[in-house]
C-alpha cells in the first residue's frame, strides 16, 4: 500500500473519516464539559489520547498539502477537501476546545509532539531549500528520493535536538 492508495482510500470512504473526526470533536466537547480539578489526573489521558488522534492526521495533513502545493505544483483548488483540509480543521478545532479548559502543557505527550511537528517542519524546509536551489540529483528524483533525504534529515536532526537539550 502507498501513500496515494491512503489518500484514495480516505477520498472513497469520506463517510468514515467524517464520522472519525466527527466523533474526536464530540469526544472533546465531552470532555471539556465533565473535566474539573478533582478528575483532571484521569481526564487528562483522555485528552492526551483526543490530541494525538488529531493532531497526528492532522500533521500528516499539513505537510502533505505543503508537499502537493510546493513540490508538485498542484493546484489547491485540485485537492481533496477530507483527505487533506478536514484533518487540519479537526486539529485546530479540537486543540482550542481542549485548550479553554486545560493547558496543553499539563497533557502527558503534548511536548513530544510539539517537538516532532517542529523537527519535521525544519526537515521540510531544508529539503524545500534544496529542491528550490536544485541542490544534488537525489533531490531532482521522485518522492521516493524526497523522502529518503527526508528521513536522513529527521535522524541528523533527532541528534542534533537530543544533544542541544541535553
Amino acid at each position: 500500500m502507498t501513500i496515494q492508495d491512503l489518500i484514495n482510500w480516505f477520498n472513497t470512504y469520506q463517510y468514515y473519516v467524517l464520522g472519525y473526526f466527527v466523533a474526536i470533536l464530540i469526544l472533546a466537547l465531552f470532555t471539556t464539559v465533565i473535566v474539573n480539578r478533582n478528575n483532571i489526573s484521569t481526564i487528562k489521558y483522555v485528552m492526551s489520547a483526543l490530541v494525538y488522534g488529531v493532531a497526528v492526521p492532522g500533521i500528516l495533513a499539513i505537510f502533505l498539502v505543503l508537499y502537493n502545493v510546493l513540490f508538485l505544483n498542484t493546484s489547491i483548488l485540485n485537492i481533496s477537501i477530507v483527505s487533506y483540509f478536514l484533518p487540519i480543521i479537526a486539529m485546530v478545532i479540537t486543540l482550542l476546545i481542549l485548550n479553554r479548559k486545560v493547558k496543553m502543557s499539563q497533557l502527558p505527550g503534548f511536548s513530544k509532539l510539539s517537538s516532532l511537528f517542529i523537527m519535521i517542519s525544519i526537515a521540510f524546509a531544508i529539503i524545500f531549500v534544496l529542491q528550490r536551489t536544485y541542490f544534488g540529483v537525489l533531490i531532482l528524483g521522485g518522492f521516493t528520493q524526497v523522502l529518503l533525504v527526508f528521513v536522513v534529515l529527521m535522524v541528523i536532526l533527532r541528534v542534533a535536538w537530543a544533544r542541544f537539550t541535553r
